[in-house]
């Protein structure tokens, strides 16, 4: 078989640029870190690479997710917490204001302070997060979710609420629409709400109740009814009378698996109604206190009659803590199975982190080993081509 020199030539170039190509990708390697510069160094690699990548990217997201989330809840965690401390004040106010001892003009100065909290309340309710947007609004979250009319406080938000994804298969509200948080709260004591008719005439004060029986409680309105200062009947819906009693004082009324007591003097004629709990918001709880307060009351039946006010005011913003606090709670345990997502979505993270560095990282003691003898065998061929290219027949003849 006859080489030619320039097939020797062309031989030896190819061995070195080969060796140089070698080199120069271990070198970049080493730079990088990285063992894949391209698809074709490992297919089925780059593949799962590419899957893990994407994985990597889908939790980074939900990692995102769940910081804003825990923003707004915590925000909103405050707000309610800050509305608790109001109510309880507002309940101190109410106490004080059902003291006998009281005028007309402190009931009038705890009017006052009633407004102030008042106001309190309506900032909370509008509160704002950090870009800007309405907590308590649900999906108009540029809207003022609660403001003041002639006809009472009224809502202009939504009961939308939104929904982040924090995991592949979990997704969690970001907040409460404020229809849930200052409006859907139960008057009375939850069960039902006990009045005064305003025609009343005598001094009889009723309490707030309670309810005796679960049974035969069926949340049907009565009314009691005085046909003279001993005597009373339970009225029904349809006016027919349905019991009576002899009045005692303090001394409690069952009706429909109900319980009530009124203290006093009631004059024949007067009415007490008993009807099932209904929703309302604070905000008009507090109006409706504040403008009790603010009317003077200078004979018994006037003072009476504020008192029954006050009864039925002070049981709504018992049942107002009790529903602040219970939102509270739930905001909280949503707080507590965020940060398990969270945990599970860190770990996660790392083990997607850990595969790819499996993947993808270099091993650099096999890298510099292979760079050194890649070095060695460039050199080697170098060597080599030097020696041979002096070779030829016409250098001995």
């Amino acid at each position: 078989m006859r080489i030619s020199s320039s097939q020797m030539y062309s031989n030896s170039l190819t061995s070195m640029l080969n060796q140089q190509a070698k080199l120069a990708k271990t070198q970049q390697q080493l730079s990088t870190g990285q063992r894949l510069l391209n698809p074709s160094d490992d297919p089925v690699g780059t593949v799962q690479s590419l899957e893990l990548n994407r994985a990597q990217d889908q939790t980074s997201q939900y990692i995102r997710n769940a910081d804003l989330l825990d923003s707004r809840l915590r925000l909103e965690e405050s707000v309610v917490g800050s509305s608790i401390d109001v109510v309880q004040r507002i309940r101190e106010l109410t106490i004080q204001a059902n003291n006998d001892s009281q005028g007309n003009e402190s009931r009038l100065s705890i009017a006052s302070e009633l407004r102030q909290q008042l106001d309190n309340l309506l900032s909370y309710a509008n509160t704002k997060d950090s870009s800007g947007h309405y907590i308590f609004a649900g999906y108009q979250e540029v809207s003022t979710p609660f403001s003041k009319t002639a006809s009472g406080y009224t809502y202009n938000g939504d009961d939308g609420q939104r929904e982040l994804q924090i995991g592949p298969s979990r997704r969690m509200a970001d907040g409460d629409p404020g229809s849930e948080v200052f409006m859907g709260i139960l008057n009375g004591n939850g069960k039902f709400i006990a009045s005064a008719s305003t025609a009343n005439t005598g001094t009889g004060i009723i309490n707030a109740g309670s309810v005796a029986d679960v049974q035969a409680f069926n949340r049907d309105s009565v009314s009691i009814r005085f046909s003279s200062a001993s005597q009373y009947d339970i009225i029904d819906d349809g006016g027919a009378i349905i019991d009576s009693g002899n009045y005692l004082s303090g001394g409690d009324i069952l009706v429909g698996g109900m319980a009530v007591s009124i203290e006093g003097e009631p004059a024949a004629g007067d009415e007490f109604s008993l009807a099932p709990s209904k929703r309302q918001d604070i905000f008009s709880m507090v109006e409706s206190l504040a403008e009790s307060l603010e009317s003077p009351r200078n004979t018994q039946t006037q003072r009476a009659a504020q008192h029954n006010e006050i009864n039925a005011a002070l049981s709504g913003f018992d049942r107002a803590l009790d529903h602040f606090i219970q939102t509270q709670s739930n905001i909280g345990s949503r707080m507590e199975s965020l940060q398990r997502q969270v945990d599970i979505n860190e770990g996660a993270s790392l083990q997607i982190a850990e595969n790819l560095s499996m993947i993808n990282d270099l091993d650099y003691a096999e890298a510099i080993s292979r760079f050194s003898q890649q070095q060695a065998a460039l050199q080697a061929a170098q060597q080599a081509f030097a020696k041979t290219q002096g070779l030829s027949l016409f250098n001995y003849i």
